[in-house]
Order: C-alpha cells, then structure tokens, then sequence
C-alpha cells in the first residue's frame, strides 16, 4: 500500500483542527526555545560561523586581515598566505545570517537558529502531512520537539539547526513536484540542496538521495524535462557561488577550510570507520534517536521492501546511510557532541517510525494508538530533560556573556583596544565593536615556554585521537602568526616591553586601551607594566555564584575543571565550552583601563 493519505482523522471536518494544532506545536516549540535564550555565542565553531557574518556583514570579504600581530584571531581561522585568514567552515550560513547582522544588529542573529529549529518542525509536520497522514504528522512534530540534540544545537551556534532546515524544506519541496511537477518548487529544491553543502560543506551527501529520487520519478514530457532543468539551475547558483568562493580563497574550487587547516591530514579514512562505526551507532540510539532510530530503522526497511513503496524507501535510505557512513570515517571520532553530525538524519528516521505506526494502526488500530502513545511518552521522557538541562546550561554561559557585552558597550568606546581572555574575545569578535587581543598571548613565547604549537606536529604524549583533533586548530597558541615571528625570537624579559610598544603603537593617538579581567590577572598585568604605567578600574561584573553549582550537574556540555587563575591561561581545547570555565568560580571580572605615564 502507498504512503497515502490515511483515513484515519483525515477528513474535511478535522483538516483545520489538525492544522492549527500542528502550528501550535510549533509556536509552543520555538517559545521553548526561546526562553532559554540569551544574545551571545559561547563555543568555538559559534564564533567561526557567526564572526564570518559579521564579517560579510561589515566588509563584504569572508577573510580576515589583522592590523596587528596582536590583533586576536578564532580558533579555528586559518592562515593561508600574506595576511589573510580564512574559516574552517563554509560560510553559506554567514551569508544568509548577514542581512540580519547588517539591519538589526548581534542579537537577533543568534536568534536565527532557535527559528531554524522551529521551522525544520513546521516543514516536517507539512511532509508527514502529505506522506503519511495529518494526525500522524502531528505525531512526527511532537517526537522531534523533544529530541535533545535538536534543542541544545538550536543554541549552540553552530550550523546544524540550519542544515536541519534546508534537508527537511528540501524534501517537502521535492515531494511537491513529484506531487504537482511545479517548476518553481523545483527550483526552489534544488536551491535549498544546494545551500546545504555551502552550509556544511559534507552534507553535500544529502544530494545524491535527492537527484536519485527525483530521476526514478522522471515522466517523458516536458513539464518533467522543464522541472529538472529549473531544479539542476536553482542547485548551480549556490554551488557554483561555493566554488569560486573556494577558488580565490583556497586556489581550487574543490579545496575547503577543512584541507587548509588539515594540511596533509586525512579528514576522512576506512580506518577510522573501523575504529568509531559501533560507537557511533552504540551513541545514536541511547543520544542521538532513542526509541524513534529502531522504529526508523525498520521503518525504511519495510518501505524498500514493498513494491509500491520502494523508490520513497530508498530515497530515505539514501538519506541516512551515506551521510552516516561518512561521519563514520570522520577523523574526529565519538565524542559527547558527535550525534550532532547526524542530526539532519533524526528527521527522516521520524518520518519513517510515522509511517511504520500508521502502517501497523491499519492492521490493529486499537494496538498501534495505543503504542504511539507509550512511545511519545517514552520518548518525552527520555529527551525533554536532557534538552532543558543543556540548554539551561547554554543560557547560563550566554547570558554571562551578554550581561558582560552589555556592561563593556556602556565603559568602553568603540575601536577601543580590549585585552580579555580568549572565551570572551570570541564573543565580543562577533559583536565587532572593539580591536581585541588575547590575555594569554605571552604565555606562548619564551625560552622555558618553547615554540608555539605547531599544527603539523601535535603535541608529544597525546592518543591518537587527541592527536588528530589538535590538528584541526584547537590547539592553544595564538593564530596569528605574525605573533609568533614577532614574539617568537625574544628573551622572557623582553616580551612584556614589546607587547606594551605593540599595543599603543596599535592604539595610535586616537585610541584606549582596556583590559577585562579578573583580579589575579589585573595584579599580575600590573607587575609587568613599565614604570609610570597604571591600571584604573572602572566596573566590577558579578558573575555569580550559579555557574559553580551548574558546572558540577552532569549534562552534555558540562564544563571541565576551573580555570587556573594565571592570566590569560587558556582553558583544555578537548571541550567545545570549557572555554568559558571564567564562569565557573563565580568571582567577578573588571573593566579596567591601562593608562601610559603621564596620559
């Protein structure tokens, strides 16, 4: 039997009912969502996606070009030649959140992906409404409402919410023009494919599923060739756009941030599959699916399996067993955050446990109902905690980071120099009002320091894991490399002279100079300031005491050990928020100005 519409509710007198209801899970989804959030980033890949907005947004350019060799760099911005840095990531999801930087400012971006996660829910409930049956689609919504990896990714400033929603409004636009053979819907398709890959650029995978689909449904007219053409041009334009990006960034159109950051690094290898593959599948089913990825899983099966629905069958099988074979071969591995490469996947395994459940309603209708009900509960049950704990969390860290943004805008003039810690630097990169440096530059430099960290050669003693994700840029050191030829060759006693003649040099006539820290790091600053030189504070920020207590509660990102109180010493790069363990000791920062002898 087809993925038709089911009776089952299915009639004129419930259409508008289950409509409303549909869009008021949605609503209630991105109110959720929304009251966990705070308009600040506070992870690493955030501040590679949203600082190249900014970037777009005041420059036009995808690149940075420091001033200074103090000027602070991202973590996971990669040199590439003269005086140009560009991202590991691509930077499709900078460009479509631009726009909002440019009109409305740092805080309403972020909030664009709590409104990719909500609407990734309103594309699947219209897909399931279409394929499997309106109060079933119901049913799909609510099971990925609670999922916890949608809702912590949702804030966590990376880019999978966004993939979420361009895969999902990408499927409900290639089942219409099966549907209706529209040229604009297929167009419309094959531009959301197409943005997938400028987003992230491995889920270019999702794309084969898509272009086979819509082959095996070719009819020998014209309204079918039409479609197909309108569909390979609206797929061109983001793609070709990637391409020339990647040729006058990288030298070739198929080369990526992750090769330059790589070097000669394998991203992916059949070795690594071996190593991670039953981890990884071990990891989806207790974090990533629950109970849904079984029920999926069989799902797609029996749809392969059945003549009249096997071409949809393999269109989902297509969807999920590629990208998860890829993610396999990673070189990263499982970690507490893996399942976030698969999260796109989450949503066609829901459209497939739907579809099992409507299948075996109409072979015992009391018995299926009754089991859908036990598996939501089980289901609310095994995400929403999690969900609201992560995402407490989350807006624990960001809105520490907001309230510090908000008190820095009111002390501090913009184009100011700033010298802060790296977790709030990559915050304050993407509000773009101040020239920022890294507190703990010097740490790097010096004779009983050693050389910086060099990328091609990991430090000695790490796992090979360990080893592998060093090579990736998460790797204390600064990344401007002018830092290291300017600071690189000097004696201890010389680096604090260069750094002082450094930055006033960089602050010119026309500039202050800042500093947001705490107080073992404003006292160790003010033993190595030249004679004359003083410190004046001008804000205490209370961070509070609540970032302990959460710190120690067990959770997807909970945070490492305390930051030592040593200025500027990064925190372990092993844990996407332990950059931030500032938060954690609860003790105030300062804004404090640096002010020369006799200024």
């Amino acid at each position: 039997m087809a993925m038709t519409e089911s009776r089952f509710g299915d009639n004129d007198r419930h259409r508008s009912l289950v409509v409303m209801a549909g869009l008021a899970l949605v609503v209630a989804h991105f109110v959720f969502l929304m009251c966990f959030f705070a308009p600040a980033i506070s992870t690493p890949d955030a501040n590679s996606y949203f600082g190249q907005a900014k970037l777009i947004a005041t420059t036009g350019r995808t690149c940075v070009e420091p001033e200074s060799p103090l000027q602070y760099v991202g973590v996971h911005w990669n040199h590439v030649g003269g005086n140009r840095y560009y991202c590991t990531h691509a930077p499709g999801l900078s460009l479509l959140m631009a726009p909002v930087y440019k009109i409305l400012g740092p805080g309403p971006t972020v909030a664009m992906n709590p409104i990719f996660a909500s609407l990734s829910l309103l594309g699947l409930f219209l897909l399931c409404r279409m394929w499997v049956g309106q109060w079933w689609a119901l049913l799909a919504v609510a099971l990925m409402a609670v999922n916890p990896f949608a809702n912590e990714h949702a804030h966590f400033g990376d880019a999978h919410s966004a993939v979420c929603f361009f895969l999902v409004w990408g499927l409900f636009l290639t089942a219409k023009w099966v549907q209706q053979r529209s040229v604009w819907q297929a167009f419309a398709a094959g531009a959301f494919f197409g943005i997938i890959s400028t987003i992230r650029y491995a889920d270019v995978f999702y794309l084969p599923a898509a272009a086979v689909f819509v082959l095996l449904h070719m009819r020998r007219d014209r309204k079918s060739w039409t479609g197909l053409l309108a569909g390979v041009t609206g797929l061109a334009i983001p793609l070709g756009w990637l391409c020339i990006r990647s040729q006058l960034a990288f030298g070739a159109f198929w080369r990526t941030g992750y090769s330059q950051a790589l070097g000669a690094g394998r991203i992916f290898a059949f070795g690594y599959f071996l190593e991670y593959a039953l981890p990884h599948l071990k990891m989806l089913l207790s974090d990533g699916c629950g109970v849904v990825l079984a029920l999926g899983v069989v799902g797609i099966s029996t749809l392969c399996g059945r003549k009249e629905t096997w071409k949809r069958g393999a269109f989902l099988a297509l969807l999920v067993v590629p990208v998860l074979v890829v993610y396999m071969s990673y070189f990263w591995g499982p970690d507490r955050q893996s399942m976030r490469y698969l999260l796109p996947t989450f949503y066609v395994y829901t459209i497939a446990a739907v579809w099992l459940l409507r299948e075996l309603s109409r072979v015992h209708r009391a018995s299926a109902l009754a089991g859908s009900l036990v598996i939501l509960a089980i289901t609310i049950f095994w995400g929403l905690p999690p969900s609201v704990m992560s995402i407490a969390h989350l807006r624990q860290l960001n809105g520490a980071l907001s309230k510090v943004t908000s008190v820095v805008q009111k002390s501090i003039e913009p184009g100011s120099i700033l010298v802060a810690n790296e977790g709030l630097n990559q915050h304050l990169d993407f509000v773009g009002r101040w020239r920022l440096v890294d507190a703990g530059m010097l740490r790097f430099f010096g004779p009983e320091r050693g050389k910086p960290r060099n990328l091609d050669t990991p430090e000695p003693g790490r796992g090979a894991l360990d080893e592998r994700r060093a090579r990736i840029g998460l790797v204390r050191g600064p990344k401007n490399i002018k830092a290291a030829e300017r600071y690189g060759p000097l004696r201890q006693e010389e680096l604090f002279g260069a750094f002082s003649r450094d930055i006033w040099d960089w602050a010119g006539s026309a500039r202050k100079v800042y500093l947001l820290a705490k107080e073992q790091q404003i006292r160790e600053f003010q033993r190595e300031l030249p004679l004359g030189d003083e410190l004046v504070r001008l804000e205490r920020i209370e961070l509070g005491g609540e970032h302990r207590r959460e710190a120690a509660k067990p959770g997807r990102s909970r945070p490492g050990p305390p930051m030592p109180d040593e200025m500027g010493e990064p925190a372990s790069p092993f844990g996407p928020l332990r950059i931030l363990d500032f938060t954690v000791d609860g003790r105030p920062l300062f804004v404090v100005e640096w002010k020369r002898a006799g200024q």
